[in-house]
């Protein structure tokens, strides 16, 4: 329920947990968290790692790794943010071969230990996967990076791949594709409709001095262009003299029946007849292979770039001065590439092809264009060969690219593409997000005022930080992995506050991931307090003691520990309830505490909480008294939310409720009893069933949720 619908006091619930520790092990064991044991525990990491690339052969050189130990906060990111250290240190070595000690080491010595960390997470893929949203850190082979000496790199655009093919050669057979490139280029141009922005044509006064020209506007009309097989798909009697044209010249078998603009130029409906969507699939795959074969589209994506080639990339840009056009366009102030890495391995990990990129980015650069949307397209989108059969036409980007998305539109996931990749082109770590039923994308943001940075969130759609899930693989546990905003967001606010600490709350959770079983059995408390002191936002840590907490006491011990450090208020709300959450999910995994007496000391410290894990509450309400105490305490709950201020202030509480009240419904085993228990809900519902926000007047979303169980009709509400 609702944090602040009902909390006892703390230091009550503080005593109750003390008692149960009583008889513990949790000082038996003794670890040192401090400065001394952090140096310490890098300088054996320092060691390790310079042995292993000793006995694997790998040159380093000495003023390199001098380098490296010059600056302590880098000495501790290399050699102390990951388990194995080895693959960030030749990373950074490799990086150094290949673009000289100048960029590394003097210019932009934080983004060349960016590529490095990251670079030890991800898989080398020999192909583009235009910045794979998924997650980095999962399992695969890594080979360690090349530090062997080699020629430096160099910044190459490629041009367009697309070699055209004379498919009317006199010196060979030709075959189908052939002909199917000759039916659509030989054929007389078509005219089509199209909507472009004009300037209104000039004015001029008395004395013949031209007026002022008003705004562009946008002005439908037709033009004749060239027939593409898109419109071969569309039109049944384009396809009919397709059909014959194949026919005569020897392809008798190759016949399209697509239907009646089914799919076409516009399209914007799903296609749910299977055997029709099968043969628009089939004729899409012969325009597509036709446009591949004979150099009218790329015969594949372009590769992913090296990291040497990025880092280039991304140099030579941030040495180009934004003028006041791009600035706008931009909408916010440039990220620097200074920034400390953590914030930019959002940037580094993007592999989108430097073509790619580079169209972008030359839009950007001479026009001050910056397209952070596309057009959205409706139902088809779900359907990838429904929504590449509609456009399918010669053109010089694969499919996967942004311009291919700007190209044939999409949905939410086309559209936060489109948004977090422009901004990664214009040097913003950014990343796609996933909501309920959407997606959505997220970004670094730089204050220049104070020198601080923030994780913000755009495209939102179906809620807010609380429910969105950045795609882009949070490492800094050293397992990666999609994980909530909030997690970002204190990577940003770390950092913002000492960018020194954030790094030795990453160093000290790697101590922990080291340490003996007893002392993690033991330490938690103490870990994750010397860990939050130096860093409030120090999650990672937070994260490892309550992962190892081996009782539920233990694990409220370190939610109180974070309670204390942490500052309070409105702005660290979502903060404060995602590791209060973490925490709960830690005691559910863990065995009930046995007993009345223990079940109701939990009780009375998840009410403290304002506990809102519904499987928890079950299970503690159940220990104390059965069926009857779960369902007389749900029905309390009703009874303080429709008395909350909060109900009515935002709808935000009422969507926690509901799901609350869901989470109840799941803890109840039986059809008949879960309709009996909603009956009950709704009794306890009674006159007010009405949710009123804003002047806004519905039905309030736990209602609707248990007159569906209960099988009743929803009540009506008056507006």
């Amino acid at each position: 329920m609702p944090s602040n619908f009902h909390r006892s006091s703390f230091a009550i619930a503080r005593a109750a947990t003390a008692l149960w520790l009583v008889g513990s092990s949790l000082f038996a064991q003794q670890q040192a968290w401090d400065r001394a044991a952090i140096d310490g525990f890098v300088t054996a990491q320092r060691q390790r790692t310079l042995d292993a690339a000793a006995q694997k052969g790998l040159p380093l050189p000495a003023d390199f790794v001098a380098w490296v130990d010059l600056d302590p906060l880098r000495q501790r990111a290399v050699y102390g943010c990951r388990k194995d250290p080895l693959p960030v240190l030749l990373g950074l070595r490799s990086l150094e071969i290949e673009l000289g000690e100048p960029l590394v080491r003097q210019d932009y010595p934080q983004l060349a230990l960016a590529f490095a960390m990251q670079g030890s997470y991800r898989v080398p893929s020999k192909k583009a996967s235009g910045w794979n949203d998924g997650d980095d850190g999962g399992p695969g082979e890594r080979p360690l990076p090349d530090v062997s000496p080699r020629q430096p790199a160099t910044l190459v655009i490629p041009g367009d791949p697309r070699v055209p093919v004379d498919t009317k050669a006199k010196d060979r057979a030709l075959d189908v594709d052939d002909h199917v490139i000759n039916f659509l280029e030989d054929h007389a141009p078509i005219e089509v409709e199209v909507t472009q922005k004009e300037l209104p044509p000039l004015e001029y006064d008395d004395k013949g001095v031209a007026k002022p020209r008003g705004k562009a506007v946008a002005v439908t009309k037709k033009v004749a262009r060239p027939l593409v097989g898109a419109d071969v798909i569309a039109d049944p009697a384009l396809q009919l003299e397709f059909n014959q044209y194949m026919a005569g010249h020897g392809h008798a078998d190759v016949k399209l029946e697509c239907g009646d603009h089914v799919v076409h130029w516009k399209s914007s409906e799903a296609v749910h007849d299977k055997a029709q969507r099968e043969r628009i699939a089939a004729a899409h795959e012969l325009f597509h292979r036709a446009y591949r074969n004979k150099g009218r589209m790329p015969a594949e994506r372009d590769r992913a770039p090296s990291q040497a080639e990025s880092f280039l990339w991304f140099v030579r840009n941030d040495r180009e001065p934004l003028n006041l056009a791009q600035q706008q366009a931009l909408k916010t102030a440039r990220f620097p590439l200074s920034a400390p890495w953590p914030l930019l391995l959002m940037l580094v990990a993007d592999d989108q092809p430097l073509r790619e990129r580079e169209d972008i980015w030359r839009q950007f650069r001479d026009d001050a264009v910056f397209r952070t949307y596309g057009e959205y397209i409706g139902g088809i989108a779900q359907q990838f060969d429904m929504q590449s059969a509609r456009r399918v036409s010669p053109y010089a980007f694969s499919y996967g690219s942004i311009q291919m998305m700007w190209k044939d539109g999409g949905v939410c996931g086309t559209m936060g593409n489109i948004g977090a990749r422009t901004y990664r082109i214009a040097g913003v770590p950014s990343s796609t997000a996933g909501q309920p039923g959407h997606c959505a994308i997220v970004r670094m943001e730089y204050e220049p005022k104070d020198g601080s940075y923030r994780c913000v969130g755009g495209q939102y759609a179906t809620g807010g930080d609380e429910v969105t899930t950045v795609h882009a693989g949070w490492n800094f546990d050293d397992d990666g992995g999609r994980r909530p905003m909030v997690f970002w967001q204190t990577v940003a606010r770390g950092v913002s506050r000492d960018v020194g600490g954030f790094v030795d709350g990453l160093v000290l959770r790697r101590m922990w991931d080291a340490a003996s079983p007893e002392v993690k059995a033991a330490g938690g408390e103490a870990f994750a307090r010397a860990a939050l002191q130096r860093d409030p936002f120090a999650l990672a840590a937070v994260l490892g003691a309550i992962d190892a907490a081996p009782s539920a006491a233990q694990a409220l011990v370190i939610g109180e520990v974070f309670a204390e450090v942490v500052p309070d208020g409105k702005e660290l709300q979502l903060y404060r309830d995602t590791v209060r959450d973490l925490v709960h999910a830690r005691v559910l995994a863990l065995p009930a505490p046995q007993g009345k007496t223990a079940a109701l000391e939990l009780a009375r410290r998840l009410e403290h909480d304002g506990c809102e894990n519904a499987a928890l509450l079950a299970r503690t309400w159940r220990g104390i008294g059965g069926d009857a105490e779960f369902t007389q305490r749900c029905v309390a709950a009703v009874q303080r939310y429709v008395a909350s201020p909060e109900r009515t202030a935002d709808k935000r509480a009422s969507a926690e409720f509901a799901r609350l009240v869901q989470g109840f419904e799941h803890a109840v085993k039986g059809k008949g009893q879960r309709r009996d228990w909603a009956a009950t809900m709704l009794d306890a519902f009674a006159g007010h069933e009405a949710l009123r926000v804003r002047k806004k007047v519905s039905l309030d979303p736990a209602v609707a949720a248990l007159c569906k169980t209960a099988g009743r009709e929803p009540p009506q509400v008056s507006k």
